[in-house]
């Protein structure tokens, strides 16, 4: 008996080469190089032995340039390198790959059914690929006879279910059209509600706006009238002055709260963090509507859940929203009612809350704008008398800086009569450390240099005066200048100690002033306050640039003015 080691190497090859099958031996490397070739695959492909031996199966079995659409070669070298990735076996589905015609001249159409299996060596190398392939080109044309004569039945079916369907079709045509124009007819009356609606919100704005406007004009204009009636009359020329404070008070406001939600809307407002305490924001809130609450004659209660409140925000911007609710709340209750303030805590998931509760027994809010309170300009009083004030805006101004903060507001009412109740959830942080306490209120500080000489520069004639017989009455040294040139001359001559400087001058403005003042030696230390109509991050970014200590918005707030002009002792 013969056993298979004492077969000798050239006998395996004319095995190989005798197999019935069509097979290749291709080596995996990078080009699949043929090492062995069958007889049936040389008749079925048209190429010799020598031919083959020693290509790149691709090299030697090209796509067929007239057949674009074919995609044989990807497809067979995607089957090779998943043999070589898996060293497994891979079958691939019948594949159209022609050969080239042994007179070279073109290709001859050849369908494929091939098997690519690993030959795996006793240490685990992968040492050849056998490409093997079954010739299938009779049964596909066979195939493509029989599709040939079934199209050909099938389309003279198709003719008739054409007609149908186009029938059909235009059915289906027509009732999409009309759902089309139905729809359109409908976004139509949508945009036009959407139009009027819009409409109808301004002219309430407008409406609004000229109502908040005219009532404190109204006031000051009434009262300065009056002061040139009284004459020596101290008593009443105080409670004209009263009146006009007031009024002026209530139309800065108006103005600052239009100005913020603007640029809150936009984006241009940058939180000022700073550790606080949230009971601190309360107290300043109810020290700023104290006077509204009284006069209003309602009664307030405050409690306080014991904890800590501590957390990172602006102080300013909390204390606006907190005043924001707490007047709403002051206006909107008749008097003999009441104002109940509940500071706690929550623990959640998500962190420590400090959560503050206003409930006032007031008109409360009707269900149907209970979604709409926090938009702009919706007003749950619509009355032509106006009686509680506002644009609108407060709440919506609300919602946004706490949202800024991390927080969230929502407001609820059972309905009119029934008061109402905002909450507001702020994030709480146990960690911060907060700073020592300093001074009260309008405390003036320390360092203040008797005599500060003041330089104005202001070309406004109605602003300039004011502000300088202000400054005056207040000990300060001051000189004026009417354009950004004359100021550069005065600061030249009279090296002031602060410099007000208004940024809108005409010719050379404020920024420019600051700029050269700073390039100047001897006026290098001057303390330089921006004063102007604009504010936001962008301007007091550039005030800084331009060499500015301080940016002031206008109007400025007569009490603190000592602590704005204060000049250090070593100047």
């Amino acid at each position: 008996m013969t056993h298979t080691s004492d077969i000798p190497v050239q006998h395996f090859e004319l095995l190989f080469d005798s197999s019935p099958g069509s097979f290749l031996i291709l080596l995996p490397d990078a080009d699949f190089t043929i090492v062995g070739v069958t007889k049936g695959y040389r008749r079925d492909t048209l190429t010799t032995r020598e031919v083959l031996l020693g290509r790149g199966v691709f090299d030697a079995f090209p796509d067929n340039p007239h057949t674009p659409e074919a995609n044989s070669t990807r497809n067979l070298r995607a089957s090779l390198l998943r043999v070589v990735a898996t060293r497994s076996p891979d079958t691939m589905v019948i594949q159209r790959y022609d050969v080239p015609r042994r007179d070279g001249m073109g290709f001859e159409v050849r369908y494929w059914s091939p098997v690519n299996t690993p030959v795996i060596a006793p240490d685990g190398e992968m040492i050849y690929i056998i490409h093997g392939v079954r010739n299938v080109t009779d049964y596909m044309r066979l195939q493509e006879e029989n599709e040939s004569r079934q199209k050909q039945s099938a389309e003279l079916s198709a003719r008739n279910r054409q007609m149908e369907a186009e029938i059909l079709q235009r059915g289906w045509d027509i009732d999409e059209k009309n759902r089309e124009l139905r729809h359109a007819n409908e976004a139509l009356m949508r945009y036009a509600q959407t139009a009027r609606d819009e409409a109808q919100s301004k002219d309430e704005f407008l409406a609004m706006l000229a109502h908040e406007l005219r009532n404190p004009l109204a006031g000051i204009s009434t009262a300065l009238e009056l002061l040139a009636i009284v004459g020596n009359d101290a008593s009443k020329a105080a409670e004209l002055r009263d009146v006009c404070y007031r009024q002026l008070g209530n139309l800065t406001r108006l103005v600052d709260d239009l100005l913020d939600v603007s640029r809150v809307s936009r984006g241009a407002v940058h939180l000022r963090r700073e550790a606080l305490d949230l009971r601190d924001i309360l107290d300043s809130a109810l020290h700023a509507v104290r006077g509204l609450l009284d006069e209003r004659g309602l009664a307030v209660s405050t409690s306080i859940t014991p904890g800590a409140y501590r957390m990172w925000g602006d102080a300013t911007r909390l204390e606006q929203v907190l005043t924001n609710l707490l007047a709403n709340a002051a206006r909107y209750t008749e008097s003999g009612g009441r104002v109940d303030i509940v500071l706690g805590n929550e623990t959640a998931a998500s962190g420590s809350w400090g959560v503050l509760r206003i409930k006032d027994t007031g008109r409360g809010i009707p269900p149907d704008m209970l979604s709409r309170i926090f938009d702009m300009f919706v007003q749950v009083d619509t009355e032509i008398d106006r009686a509680r004030g506002g644009l609108g805006i407060g709440l919506t101004l609300v919602q946004k800086l706490v949202e800024m903060h991390g927080g969230a507001v929502e407001g609820y009412s059972e309905g009119i009569g029934h008061g109402s109740t905002f909450t507001v959830r702020l994030p709480l942080d146990a960690g911060v450390s907060l700073p020592e306490q300093r001074g009260g209120r309008g405390t003036v500080p320390a360092g203040q240099v008797p005599g500060t000489r003041v330089l104005l520069i202001e070309d406004n004639v109605d602003a300039r005066m004011t502000l300088k017989n202000l400054l005056q009455a207040y000990g300060y040294q001051v000189e004026v200048a009417e354009t950004g040139e004359e100021g550069l001359q005065r600061m030249l001559q009279e090296r002031p100690d602060v410099a007000i400087v208004d940024i809108g001058l005409p010719g050379l403005d404020g920024f420019e002033v600051a700029r050269r003042t700073r390039m100047t030696p001897e006026t290098r230390g001057v303390r330089l306050v921006a004063l102007s109509g604009y504010s936001g991050p962008d301007t007091e970014r550039k005030a800084a640039a331009a060499g500015f200590d301080m940016h002031l918005v206008k109007p400025v707030n007569p009490v603190e003015l000592p602590a704005i002009l204060t000049v250090r002792a070593d100047r």
